[in-house]
């Protein structure tokens, strides 16, 4: 019963006990209780119920009752580290047991072996156990034995056989009752799926075993160790450090088994070097290496060496000693059959190359690379690593970018086995030192557009085809609705109350958790080859007007390729670290600009925008032409606002996370129909004003399309349309005591003139009173003097405004340059001409055209994520004003604000289409999440690969006041036939020239091509 019921056992051993009963019965109830301690809880207390269950049975003159409990005993003693005591426990059962009692005794010595790491003897008593047990039609320890030995097998890389024993044992299980050991055969097949690199399968199934676990009530320790070996190869290190260091704290306290402590700490190490901690690592590692010599654990010792040296050499150190080190690792993994010998070999090569140890490398990387051949992906990927490096060592190119190419070949055969666009966009840091070798070799030796193909073959992958879409799961349908719910109720009490809610917190991430496992378990299509990146493609749609940026990192300095007129050329401009210092100095500078009273800070911006374009641009930026600019940036400089630097701040610009992906987006065609949809959130500052006054232009009702009966002008709620006369249209009335031709801005509840963010409660942010430009007016009425409220379309709450002492900034020249105006003429059907960044359709197609006449605005109680989804799939085009948050800690699960809760990432990813434009004109929209290689995790990478062609999202927080005249000049300029980069070039030289409205428009990027 105690692995059928282990908490029911307890209580009826305890009961037995109570009862005063004879020798051999008191001999059981203690065992139990010794056994339900040593798995569960504290081991002292185990080996003392299990050394008195021995007495008991020695005294009731039982041979094979003190057989069966020195076997137990044995098994405790080795967990708590005496592993002297516990062999010789082991050694004194089998001689005092017989037949079927000694078969019990040899499967648990087996147990012991492999426990210890020395798994020849573990399959050697299994071998000897299983006929016996099976002749006596044992069937739960039958059971047992068999899958002992698939898991063996399993740590010898034997997979098929491991699942042939699986497969027998869970068919015994079936017919039992043994709920335990059904939920420990789920997780061991949990494992063989991960050694066959099935890691969704992996996932799903470990998870079922938690869910299992949980409702007999029991710790699950091996399950953790086993799940962080999972999320490692998932590349979610981060995540499993913090769970083996909350499992090893939880062990700690019950005072469990030594064992488990040890294995936490080796798999927290691995995990630690992973995530890119190697002091941790390094402590963690030591620690565990210290424990496992101890306990007499000579495989789990020789792995944690292997963790330890590979941290020293994360911290800086290298040196013969390591050398000699790692190859012995190697050589006695080697030995063990471990299949881990080849990391250990390929890890004595790099540190031997680092020497300059050519001979020494070449010797430990050709074993290495040995492991090219088979085994699951991430073993080829090793070995193809090592044939890299020795074709480098030996000076061939070729060979480099021939290993190197097949390496990332098996890796994305891999990663199309993932359905989930996290672990696919993760994944790819298993490829990253391949990626960067080809590199390298190809600016040594293969010229700009070599590298332009490297630089592209490894380049926000994760877009390069649609995400798998969620399965239509009740549990994970329910889950999210259960999730937004909570989350609209945490956040309306944190709004009124001002402080957080515990409890609805902690039920919000419980709910996170279950959704992304979920999300987690998907698996992928078929592997294929997908599109080969063609220079050659590229440069045809480029023509001679259009200039693509891409930028390269290598050794940490940038490297920019300019491809355009027929050809590709390379510039070396600055360091990565220091653009990345000056990036996050431009993005704090922009949010201080986002509060009026800081026009101080906007000549240091504009400053450092100058450095910024001389780190990344360099001597390319004199090389741009006249034309529009693609700039295709590495991941970790998603937060550069491009339209800052001097070189593109006057120019027709759009951002792609790769050359590919824009060449995807010109030549995605748009959908029938031109239908749009506007969006407005709850609680913006402005009232999401724009989307009131764009309703109003195209004739829309709320919840409908345009030309629905009893619509009285426009939207209720909307803004009066004056102009110097009242009443005439295209211009907004001005607030009492605004400057001329200035708007008071909708929806402000509660505002105090002249005072920033008043009426502000919680994360919502409330105009000041003062005057927001007009709609239309927003080119003639430039520098007339129009005031800004407070921050407003962020999921939190603003920070305070900067007290620097007012002074005026650089202001731009007040005449326009020729084509800027909103108003510019372009036909919605004239060719795109060769420029490529005007009206993109694919061979075809037709030109893309809005139907104004087919606009649905969602706002209110109709602005909910069901109906929203529904709206927006399929959509030509659509607009939506709400607040913004990005998740650091889980950009999956960053949002817009709807009426009824937050609007996640993982709700795109069940459109079938999404819009083929969208403007996202909230706070923080164009954040991301740098992941893997050069992946990005966020809103707008989520779009792209669903259908979107084309996006314009903010990447920092924002003034709500000053987007709305933004939005509306940005819409007018797309009414007119431009393309999204065209109409938000002109919709900033529209705008009024104060330092609010500057940094509004440099925040705001066009991504794609649409």
């Amino acid at each position: 019963m105690v692995f059928a019921a282990p908490n029911e056992a307890l209580t009826r051993a305890e009961g037995v006990l109570a009862a005063d009963p004879p020798p051999l019965h008191a001999s059981v109830a203690h065992q139990v209780i010794g056994i339900w301690q040593r798995d569960f809880g504290d081991t002292r207390l185990a080996l003392a119920h299990l050394r008195r269950a021995r007495d008991l049975a020695s005294r009731a003159d039982s041979p094979e009752r003190e057989a069966d409990v020195l076997a137990t005993l044995g098994v405790a003693l080795v967990h708590s580290g005496r592993t002297r005591e516990g062999l010789a426990a082991f050694e004194r059962g089998v001689a005092r047991g017989t037949g079927h009692t000694r078969a019990r005794v040899l499967f648990r010595r087996a147990y012991v072996w492999w426990v210890l790491g020395r798994h020849g003897e573990a399959l050697e008593d299994v071998r000897r156990a299983i006929p016996v047990l099976r002749q006596a039609d044992d069937v739960i320890w039958t059971a047992r034995a068999l899958t002992l030995r698939a898991t063996v097998h399993l740590a010898l890389g034997s997979v098929e056989r491991a699942d042939a024993d699986f497969t027998a044992a869970e068919r015994l299980w079936d017919t039992t009752g043994q709920e335990h050991d059904k939920a420990d055969a789920v997780e061991s097949r949990g494992l063989a799926a991960f050694r066959s690199g099935d890691v969704p399968a992996a996932l799903r199934l470990l998870d079922e075993a938690e869910e299992r676990y949980a409702k007999l009530g029991t710790p699950t320790f091996m399950l953790t160790i086993r799940r962080c070996e999972v999320l490692m190869a998932a590349g979610l290190a981060t995540e499993a450090l913090a769970e083996a260091d909350a499992a090893t704290a939880a062990l700690d306290g019950i005072g469990g088994q030594s064992t488990r402590r040890a294995e936490l700490l080796l798999v927290a190490a691995r995990a630690a070097r992973l995530a890119g901690e190697p002091r941790t690592s390094l402590a963690r590692a030591a620690l565990a290496v210290r424990l496992f010599a101890g306990q007499r654990r000579t495989w789990y010792e020789t792995h944690a060496r292997l963790v330890l040296i590979e941290a020293r050499v994360a911290t800086g150190r290298g040196s013969g000693r390591l050398v000699a080190d790692a190859a012995a690792v190697a050589e006695r993994l080697a030995a063990f059959g471990a299949p881990a010998a080849p990391e250990a070999s390929l890890l004595a090569g790099r540190i031997a190359l680092g020497l300059g140890w050519t001979a020494d490398a070449e010797r430990h990387l050709a074993v290495a690379a040995r492991s090219r051949h088979g085994g699951p992906p991430l073993a080829r990927m090793t070995g193809w690593a090592a044939q890299a490096l020795r074709a480098r060592a030996a000076g061939s190119a070729r060979g480099v970018l021939e290993a190197c190419r097949r390496g990332l070949d098996v890796l994305d055969d891999h990663r199309m086995t993932l359905g989930a666009s996290e672990l696919r966009a993760r994944a790819t840091a298993q490829g990253a030192e391949l990626a960067a070798l080809a590199q390298q070799a190809s600016l040594v030796s293969g010229g700009p557009r070599r590298l332009l193909v490297w630089s592209e073959r490894w380049r926000a992958t994760v877009l390069s085809a649609p995400p798998t879409r969620p399965p239509a799961d009740p549990a994970l349908l329910s889950g999210m609705t259960a999730f937004r719910e909570i989350a609209a109720r945490a956040e309306e009490a944190r709004t009124d109350g001002g402080r957080p809610v515990p409890a609805l917190e902690r039920e919000q991430r419980r709910l996170e958790r279950e959704i992304r496992s979920r999300t987690l378990h998907m698996r992928g299509g078929a592997p294929g080859d997908g599109d080969r990146f063609d220079v050659g493609r590229l440069l045809r749609r480029l023509g001679d007007g259009v200039r693509l940026v891409e930028l390269a990192v290598l050794d940490g300095r940038v490297h920019v390729l300019l491809c355009g007129q027929g050809r590709v050329r390379r510039f070396e401009a600055g360091l990565l670290a220091e653009a990345e210092r000056e990036a996050e100095h431009v993005q704090a500078g922009l949010r201080r600009l986002a509060h009026p009273g800081a026009e101080a800070r906007l000549p240091l911006v504009e400053a450092a925008g100058a450095r910024l374009q001389e780190l990344l641009l360099g001597p390319a930026a004199a090389h741009l032409g006249s034309g529009p600019v693609v700039v295709v940036p590495p991941g970790r400089l998603h937060r550069v606002p491009w339209a800052l630097l001097p070189a593109l701040r006057e120019r027709v610009l759009s951002v792609s996370p790769s050359a590919s992906s824009w060449l995807r987006a010109r030549d995605t065609a748009p959908p029938p129909g031109g239908r749009q949809v506007l969006v407005r959130g709850p609680g913006l500052a402005s009232g999401g004003a724009e989307v009131t006054e764009l309703a109003e232009r195209y004739g829309a009702a709320p919840g409908g399309a345009s030309g629905v009966p009893g619509v009285r002008g426009g939207v209720p709620g909307a803004r009066g349309a004056a102009s110097a006369a009242p009443g005439a249209p295209g211009t907004a009335s001005a607030a009492p005591g605004a400057p001329s031709g200035a708007s008071a801005a909708p929806g402000a509840r509660g505002a105090v003139p002249g005072r920033p963010g008043a009426g502000r409660r919680g994360g919502e942010s409330e105009t000041d009173g003062r005057a927001v430009a007009g709609p239309e007016s927003a080119g003639a009425d430039r520098g007339a003097g129009r005031a800004v409220g407070a921050v407003g379309r962020s999921g939190g709450a603003p920070g305070p405004s900067d007290d620097a002492p007012g002074g005026a900034g650089t202001r731009r020249p007040t005449g326009e340059r020729p084509g800027a105006g909103v108003g510019a003429p372009r036909r919605a059907d004239r060719d795109p001409g060769p420029d490529g960044m005007g009206v993109h359709p694919a061979a075809g197609a037709a030109p893309f055209a809005r139907d104004v006449s087919r606009t649905t605005v969602l706002e209110g109680d109709e602005a909910r994520v069901p109906r929203v989804l529904r709206e927006l799939d399929g959509a030509a085009s659509a607009h939506i004003a709400a607040h913004g948050t990005f998740r650091a800690d889980s950009p999956l699960f960053s949002s817009l604000r709807m009426a009824d809760g937050p609007l996640i990432v993982h709700d795109f990813e069940r459109l079938d289409r999404s819009p083929y434009r969208i403007i996202l004109s909230c706070c923080d929209t164009a954040r991301f999440a740098s992941v893997g290689a050069d992946e990005l995790l966020g809103l707008v990478t989520a779009l792209l690969p669903l259908g979107t062609a084309g996006v314009v999202a903010c990447s920092a927080p924002v003034n709500d006041a000053a987007v709305v005249p933004l939005m509306l000049a940005l819409h007018k300029g797309l009414d007119a036939g431009l393309s999204l980069a065209e109409a938000l070039r002109d919709a900033r030289a529209a705008l009024p020239d104060d330092a609010v409205h500057r940094a509004t428009g440099w925040a705001f990027s066009a991504f794609g091509a649409a």
